[in-house]
């Protein structure tokens, strides 16, 4: 699947802690997103 570039807004003090939270885990702050996106997505289906 083609990875597609965005630009969001998001709170500082919560940037820095997810941030931190990925460094710390040896992971992509992209590759998280990502997951927690498709885990939202497949817990939400109606």
């Amino acid at each position: 699947m083609p990875k597609i570039p965005i630009n969001i807004t998001v709170d500082k003090g919560i940037l820095e802690k997810f941030k931190e939270m990925c460094e710390n885990n040896d992971m992509k702050i992209s590759t998280k997103i990502n997951t927690l996106m498709k885990d939202w997505i497949e817990n939400n289906k109606k």
